[in-house]
């Protein structure tokens, strides 16, 4: 018996003039396609709405566009989406596209509410999709403003731009398009310049890959945009705190201290330590003189309890009301949580931190480890503190909030 793993076989091979036919085909068909594909990425199909959302990476000359087509149609509501501005944020005006793009819209008169839907800092992909998401976050909010709405944008990213919202908003919406066009190329010409030609063929590919292998699933994104804003904004308060310690004129540091001062130090944003807690109100207990590390003694009261779950241990810590400041316009809705834990000592001051909530208004409240801050005398020995009381020690390590002060 004999074993063959090769066979011979005939097969069909163009001739010189058959792959010539292929190469014109191929021409033809490029150029055909050269001739409808910025028309066919620069989708213009709006719908009946009276809300008009705006990309905000647009240039002044769409802006103003919009403005007049949302007065000349009547709309009501103004949406601009936005990307957060990250470069030299420190010396721009503006924190995003979308607040610079509104600045532009009110220097042009517009004298209506604008909507600003920018997507955190946290987030660096999936950018369009995003700015969808929190289109739609911004809009489950005004359920009177109906279920349609027309997005205005520029150019070759408008069929994108539409697809993506699609997939953000669902089949409930009525979304339509309104493409501007894009002065920086001639969309007849396209493949004439570089710029042309990256956006029109970069555009092309992204569609191709956004119908055919983009399906994302709404609440996840949702959730990651409403963690990314609760991390913009603990960054954006610790930022702020930084400026206040640097303030020689405010700052609880001692001013030949202040020339060595580069700022406190934090642990990581987690957004585990920001808890849902069970909140249990007592106010039967009488006005008490609290113990602070001198001889002062501030009037407070017990208002109540918070007990919470961190690394599935079950915690309590007293709530506390500061006599003197409960009529305070500023400070008088605001309890007083001084707490000690496993840190304390160690990476924390060690006589405890402190957390400020507010007044809850249900039997539930958010109580967030991740502002816990030091007493001022972790600073400097003039100031007089609060002492932890003992039934404010946390069996567990708060990994959260701010450090001890070096």
């Amino acid at each position: 018996m004999k074993f063959r793993f090769f066979i011979k076989k005939a097969c069909w091979r163009p001739t010189i003039l058959g792959v010539l036919l292929i190469l014109v085909l191929l021409v033809i068909l490029v150029r055909a396609w050269m001739g409808t594909v910025c028309q066919f990425l620069s989708m213009n199909e709006p719908v009946e709405a009276k809300t008009m959302v705006i990309e905000g990476w647009v240039e002044d000359y769409a802006l103003k566009n919009a403005l007049e087509l949302y007065k000349r149609d009547h709309y009501k509501h103004l949406i601009i989406t936005g990307l957060p501005l990250v470069h030299f944020e420190d010396y721009v005006m503006f924190p995003s596209t979308a607040a610079a793009a509104a600045a532009v819209v009110r220097k042009l008169g517009f004298k209506d509410s604008i909507y600003e839907a920018v997507i955190p800092k946290t987030v660096f992909i999936d950018r369009t999709y995003n700015t969808g998401v929190a289109t739609r976050m911004i809009m489950s909010k005004h359920p009177d403003w109906g279920r349609s709405f027309n997005i205005y944008s520029v150019g070759v990213h408008s069929r994108r731009t539409h697809l993506m919202f699609e997939r953000a908003f669902g089949s409930d919406y009525n979304i339509g398009i309104i493409a501007d066009t894009d002065h920086s190329f001639d969309p007849e010409h396209w493949w004439h310049t570089s710029i042309g030609f990256r956006n029109v063929s970069n555009e092309f590919v992204a569609w191709i890959y956004v119908s055919a292998f983009f399906h994302p699933t709404y609440s996840d994104f949702k959730r990651k945009l409403e963690i990314g804003y609760y991390t913009d904004s603990i960054n954006k308060e610790r930022k702020e705190e930084d400026a206040f310690f640097a303030d020689s004129a405010k700052s609880p540091l001692e001013k030949d201290s202040l020339k060595d001062f580069h700022g406190l130090s934090w642990y990581p944003i987690k957004y585990k330590y920001r808890v849902m807690a069970k909140f249990d109100l007592d106010t039967v207990n009488p006005v008490f003189e609290m113990a602070t590390n001198t001889a002062r003694k501030p009037e407070y009261r017990i208002y109540g309890h918070v007990i919470f779950k961190i690394h599935d241990t079950l915690c309590k810590l007293t709530v506390y009301q500061n006599i003197n400041l409960k009529n305070d316009p500023q400070w008088g809705n605001y309890l007083f949580i001084p707490f000690r834990d496993k840190t304390n000592g160690f990476t924390t001051h060690a006589a405890g931190r402190y957390l400020d909530i507010e007044k809850p208004v249900s039997d539930s409240v958010i109580v967030d480890f991740n502002k816990a801050y030091n007493p001022y005398c972790a600073y400097a020995d003039r100031w007089s503190c609060p002492l932890v009381p003992i039934e404010n020690r946390l069996p567990v390590a708060i990994k959260a909030g701010v450090k001890e002060y070096k």
